[in-house]
């Protein structure tokens, strides 16, 4: 099982590593600069004792009295370990003699001035005037050989000293250690501080903020996280009792919402069944006009054969009803061929009589025209056949003039005109398309156009002479008697309707109606059967 430490373990083991890092680096400073330091007062040190020598040599006259100068080199070697030689010499006119030395079964130190080069350490400094030193290396040992010039009256020489460089190990051990002790006591009471200070300053705050949280976590947004101090952790217990709030505040909007939605979905429901009730009331009477459409068709086309009949059979009749009066004429006297003649005529007269009835109950009645708004009839009408269109997977667009004046007519009339056109352009668009009914104010001719677009399979350019012929139609089921009703309820308007003929998909009939002034005059349609 891996060891888990907490946040404050990790800060102190963070701060121990740091810590001994720090004591570790500062202690091998500490040897080095000590050494150095060590180094450069032995150093300064020993030249001037060199120095001192050879001033002594200068003014007591030591050339003369040797024993002199070596007592006295002697007494410095034994006070000073690291004086290990010395060698004094005067120049002659046969060159340098040793006066004294310190070592005499030792090789001779050099002789060290400004033309001496440097060896291969590159020590070699010049601390004084006439004072050269360099650093060699003896059995392994680093040391300074130390050369001082001697200027008397008796001769000129020199003194040349060899001076171990490397301090005693003991001292610097002990200094070393001494400090050593001292940094690591004061990193262990720097940690123990530490410790209590965390304790105090991070635990008590930080146990308090989880304590909130776990109760904020189990649903209770009204905890509160104790503010101790003004630092870090109270500014991280003030921004959780923030962030609580605005999640309390949240949750209340949230609750707020969903209840508003939920109100907004009785209110959706409430709609969709109300319009869905005002859909159904609208197929049913778009049912109810379509089978008023297919009644007046019906009585249209009966209208039709019935007039035809009453042309075909009126001529016949005349003939038959002026010959019978010429043969009353030419028989006057015989009771028989009046009587016989009187019964024709009754019955012509009954046969007559019931073609004109005939007439009369299939013959359109005049439609009453009053003032209507053309854009809100087709409005209304593409709310009819919304769902036809729909069904038909047809996209049905209405682009109204809103200049449009008033029109004057028949609304029912004409109603059932744009459904004749509307239910052409669907069974032209068997698997869908697009409807555009479009009306247009002509301010120069001061009437209404309106236009009725498919994008259906169009029509026969050879069919267009005949499309408003009565019986006529290119359609296997169809009647032949819709567009012939549709110009002749555009007649009964004042009115124009007409194809267009230069689109390349699809099929445009345009329709021209008067807009609102006076009632145009009808037109009606007289069958003469006597």
């Amino acid at each position: 099982m891996p060891l888990r430490l907490n946040l404050q373990w990790k800060v102190l083991l963070l701060v121990a590593g740091t810590t001994t890092l720090i004591l570790l680096v500062s202690a091998y400073l500490h040897g080095v600069i000590t050494k150095s330091l060590i180094e450069e007062y032995r150093y300064d040190d020993a030249v001037k004792q060199v120095v001192t020598v050879a001033n002594r040599a200068q003014t007591r006259g030591y050339f003369n009295t040797p024993d002199d100068l070596l007592q006295e080199i002697e007494f410095l070697v034994n006070s000073r370990p690291d004086f290990n030689q010395i060698d004094v010499y005067q120049t002659t006119s046969t060159g340098e003699k040793l006066v004294a030395t310190t070592a005499p079964n030792s090789p001779r130190l050099p002789y060290l001035n400004e033309q001496t080069p440097d060896n291969e350490f590159g020590e070699m400094e010049r601390p004084l005037p006439d004072v050269v030193s360099v650093e060699v290396e003896r059995d392994g040992r680093r040391h300074w050989v130390i050369t001082a010039t001697i200027n008397e009256s008796h001769g000129s020489g020199y003194v040349s000293a060899l001076v171990l460089k490397t301090s005693s190990a003991d001292f610097v051990s002990r200094l070393q250690f001494q400090h050593n002790m001292v940094l690591g006591g004061a990193a262990l009471a720097s940690i123990a501080l530490l410790y209590f200070l965390f304790a105090i300053l991070f635990r008590r705050p930080a146990r308090d903020i989880v304590s909130a949280m776990a109760q904020a976590r189990s649903g209770n947004l009204f905890a509160r996280a104790t503010v101790r101090r003004d630092d870090e952790l109270g500014t991280i217990a003030k921004g959780f009792n923030r962030m609580i709030d605005d999640v309390r505040s949240r949750d209340e909007e949230r609750e707020r919402l969903l209840l508003q939605v939920k109100n907004f979905n009785d209110e959706l429901r409430n709609e969709v069944a109300r319009a869905t009730k005002e859909l159904r009331a609208s197929n049913e009477d778009l049912l109810e006009t379509q089978q008023r459409l297919a009644r007046a068709e019906r009585l249209a086309a009966v209208g039709q054969v019935a007039a035809s009949l009453a042309h075909e059979i009126g001529t016949p009749l005349n003939a038959i009803s002026g010959h019978l009066r010429l043969i009353a004429r030419n028989h006057p006297h015989d009771m028989d061929m009046r009587r016989r003649v009187e019964i024709i005529n009754s019955q012509l007269d009954s046969v007559v009589k019931s073609v004109k009835n005939l007439l009369a109950r299939t013959q359109r009645p005049r439609p009453e025209l009053q003032p209507f708004d053309l854009n809100a009839l087709v409005q209304e009408l593409l709310w009819l056949v919304q769902p036809t269109l729909e069904a038909h997977d047809i996209t049905g667009v209405a682009k109204l003039d809103s200049d449009l004046p008033l029109m004057w007519g028949n609304r029912d009339s004409l109603l059932q005109l744009f459904l004749n056109l509307t239910n052409n352009s669907i069974e032209a668009m068997p698997t869908g398309g697009d409807l555009t009914i479009t009306t247009r104010f002509d301010r120069v001719a001061r009437g209404a156009e309106l236009l009725f677009c498919d994008s259906g399979v169009g029509i026969d350019p050879s069919a267009v002479d005949h499309l408003f012929e009565p019986m006529w139609t290119t359609k296997e089921a169809g009647s032949g008697f819709g567009l012939a009703i549709a110009h002749e309820i555009t007649t009964e308007h004042g009115g124009k309707i007409e194809i267009i003929t230069e689109q390349r998909q699809g099929a445009t009939f345009r329709l021209t109606l008067p807009v609102y002034a006076k009632p145009p005059l009808a037109q009606e349609v007289v069958t003469d059967v006597a």
